[in-house]
């Protein structure tokens, strides 16, 4: 007898329909054929649903069996397909009668005694039930809290296959999970940027590439503050909307990670810099988002920038301009959000102390030169802001910590600098096209000689020029002045340190 459970398969962070059909009962070899392009992981569900099957009382088919994942060409990967594929058996070997199970969409992988296991991409799987209007979807307690925030459908947690049977036969004993407010965070902080003694300039210039969404790369000597500060910063960014915080959700989910669903967080992603091509941009056999895009809409930070492969940080220039990765393959391609501010520190020098008052730099110039060699100029460009830290004077650690302003109080001034933005033309400062910039970023003419001059003398690119006038509307935001102005321009042009000296 033949029998359909629908379920679906990740293709990137969307989902897509999968068919699960079991046929029983045909004529030949008693064995169980598997087709639809499997992988691994889903070949050896077979013997994951034989034990729980035979744990949770119900007789294994005593002929050939058939299992077909429809469409054959989408390439099939992970345990998810365990509890359909058992679902399945069960009503085309007539043991239950599953008369609701067309109404839903269900994923989940079994263990041997017949309870279900968290599966990647819950949220995204809701999705896709609430566009082919289905009632809802079926999934493992332990992943299906994200589920909820897909409005429009009932979401099921389950704990065992038994449970399953029960809720398709029509039982009303389980209740669909309802979806909760989920509260901005905006109290608690874990890294308080008032703690970071000194760094008056420093703090300014964080302050203005996070008002702005301009990426930033700072320069010093080990202990002078750069990965202190770079922690501070998703406190210092406005808490994210609910639609921002669904585009969030949906890009975790697709990846498996555990999500906090009771709070509204920015991501801070930290990779280490051995991190892969794929690892960081995306891909892989099956393409998936990589560190950039876990990051979309809170913070990638690059600590130790240069000792990534080169490879690997050249394919950030692409993402960092657009805000997107496109991942192309040969049967498509596949595109995921990347609107991550970039956040990288680096040593001046591979000893780290050149140009500190503090210790004498080791290298010679052919070690610097080589150590810097590893940024290329095009990816320099691709930060808008640029600034040399040197280390803190231990005087200001004499002062007490209240005396620095803390991350809550600079946030104040970001929100009120955003609004402005967004009100104006819906978007952050370092994503207006060159049209917006040329309506937004108006000054006088006296002004854009002084910067013509000024980047011409630096021999700035045009792309460099643009970001200049940028970061300067930032900085007329933060202080509510509807043009910009020389002393902004002035400002701005200081924050591109590696235009200067670094040739």
């Amino acid at each position: 007898m033949l029998s359909v459970i629908e379920s679906g398969s990740l293709h990137g962070i969307d989902a897509l329909p999968i068919h699960v059909e079991v046929n029983t009962g045909e004529r030949g070899e008693l064995r169980w054929v598997m087709v639809g392009l499997p992988d691994a992981a889903v070949k050896e569900s077979q013997n994951r649903v034989f034990s729980a099957l035979g744990n949770c009382g119900f007789t294994l088919p005593l002929s050939r069996t058939t299992i077909n994942l429809a469409p054959g060409d989408v390439r099939k990967e992970g345990p998810m397909y365990d509890l359909p594929i058992a679902l399945a058996v069960i009503a085309a070997t007539q043991q239950a009668d599953l008369k609701y199970a067309s109404e839903f969409l269900i994923a989940g992988e079994l263990s041997l005694s017949g309870k279900l296991r968290s599966v990647p991409g819950a949220f995204n799987l809701a999705l896709l039930a609430k566009k082919l209007h289905k009632r809802g979807v079926i999934l493992p307690s332990a992943c299906a809290s994200a589920a909820v925030f897909a409005e429009g459908i009932e979401v099921y947690a389950m704990n065992t296959l038994q449970e399953c049977v029960e809720l398709l036969r029509g039982s009303n004993q389980f209740s669909p999970l309802k979806a909760g407010a989920v509260p901005c965070d905006e109290e608690t902080i874990a890294h308080d940027l008032g703690a970071v003694r000194g760094q008056r300039i420093l703090k300014r210039a964080v302050e203005i590439a996070v008002a702005g969404s301009h990426n930033i790369l700072f320069v010093g000597p080990p202990g002078c503050g750069k990965s202190m500060i770079a922690k501070c910063i998703p406190e210092m960014m406005p808490p994210p909307t609910y639609e921002e915080w669904l585009e969030i959700l949906k890009v975790q989910s697709a990846c498996g990670l555990d999500i906090d669903t009771t709070h509204r967080r920015r991501p801070f992603r930290s990779p280490h810099h051995n991190v892969s091509d794929a690892g960081l941009i995306g891909g892989g056999i099956i393409p998936k988002p990589g560190e950039i895009s876990l990051a979309h809409n809170g913070v990638l930070f690059l600590d130790e920038l240069p000792e990534f492969k080169r490879s690997v940080l050249e394919m950030l220039r692409q993402p960092l301009e657009n805000g997107t990765v496109t991942i192309v393959r040969t049967n498509g391609k596949l595109t995921f959000p990347c609107r991550a501010l970039c956040v990288a520190a680096m040593n001046p020098c591979p000893c780290g102390y050149m140009g500190s008052r503090q210790r004498a730099c080791t290298c010679s110039q052919r070690q610097i030169q080589s150590y810097r060699s590893r940024l290329s100029g095009p990816l320099l460009d691709r930060f808008d802001v640029q600034l040399e830290v040197q280390p803190v004077d231990l005087s200001a650690f004499q002062t007490r910590s209240s005396a620095e302003e803390s991350s809550l109080a600079v946030r104040q001034r970001i929100m009120a600098a955003r609004k402005r933005q967004t009100d104006r033309c819906g978007v952050c400062n370092a994503y207006l096209s060159a049209s917006q910039l040329e309506t937004y970023g108006a000054c006088s003419q006296a002004d854009l000689r002084w910067l013509q001059n000024a980047c011409e003398q630096l021999q700035l690119s045009a792309r460099a020029y643009h970001k200049v006038l940028r970061i300067a509307r930032t900085i007329a935001d933060l202080e509510a002045a509807e043009a910009i102005q020389q002393p902004h321009l002035m400002e701005a042009m200081q924050y591109r340190c590696f235009d200067r000296a670094w040739r």
